[in-house]
């Protein structure tokens, strides 16, 4: 057995982890790293679980095409590619090649953005854009007319020095604890209130319903499925926080 440690790949927390390794090269355990400074031994659920990802549902290896019955089917990568590019051609054909766009993934690396960027327009001579424009290019402004640069400026100890926290449609203490858990650190007396955003106006009727839901065993997802609420809102709810 093994131990490889790596980063937690849910969040930009970036939690640190010693994964346990057999010989088969199976993960038999995730364990958080004790002496890494961001989560020292701790991290949430989701950490925890990382060695169940992909294993619920076979990842497909080859493309995916929905036949004319509506089902999915694997197909090969030639057959793929002769699709594509035909339906493409007749695109571009009865449209013009105008009428053809496409729109990046952020999680393609720098050489493979630009790749396809080259082949999309210059070849053919279509429209398009990444998802990291349509993404970030908010951020950027808003972070540059706020402070003067086009980058967080914070770091966790921040929030254990800051004066005002708001959280808005976000519940750190279940959803991020290691964020959390920085808060708490916090020494100033005065940091005591918290503004509540309710854009939902929840009702007194929706708040009893999740509480006897609630009381009867349920759990937030099976209460989400009658109560058509989010998660996080029933956890709010749970906590008192609609009161």
């Amino acid at each position: 057995m093994k131990v490889v440690r790596s980063t937690c790949n849910y969040c930009s927390i970036a939690c640190n982890f010693d994964f346990h390794v057999n010989e088969e090269n199976c993960i038999n355990a995730v364990k958080p790293t004790e002496d890494y400074p961001v989560n020292a031994g701790f991290c949430c659920v989701k950490g925890l679980n990382l060695d169940k990802q992909n294993t619920k549902f076979e990842n497909p290896v080859l493309p995916i095409l929905k036949d004319k019955n509506g089902d999915l089917k694997q197909i090969s990568w030639k057959e793929a590619f002769n699709i594509f590019a035909e339906r493409v051609k007749k695109i571009q054909k009865d449209n013009g090649k105008e009428s053809f766009a496409f729109l990046s993934t952020g999680q393609l690396c720098t050489e493979e953005m630009a790749l396809i960027g080259h082949i999309g327009r210059t070849f053919l001579g279509g429209n398009g854009d990444g998802n990291t424009r349509l993404c970030m290019a908010t951020s950027v402004v808003a972070y540059k007319q706020s402070f003067g640069f086009d980058a967080p400026p914070y770091t966790l100890k921040d929030l254990e020095l800051s004066d005002v926290i708001i959280f808005f449609g976000s519940n750190p203490v279940v959803a991020h604890p290691i964020l959390w858990s920085r808060v708490l650190k916090n020494e100033i007396k005065d940091l005591k209130s918290r503004a509540l955003v309710n854009p939902k106006k929840i009702t007194d009727k929706q708040v009893n319903e999740v509480k006897e839901l609630r009381a009867l065993g349920l759990s937030y997802r099976k209460i989400a499925e009658r109560t058509s609420l989010g998660t996080t809102t029933i956890c709010r709810i749970i906590n008192g926080e609609y009161e």
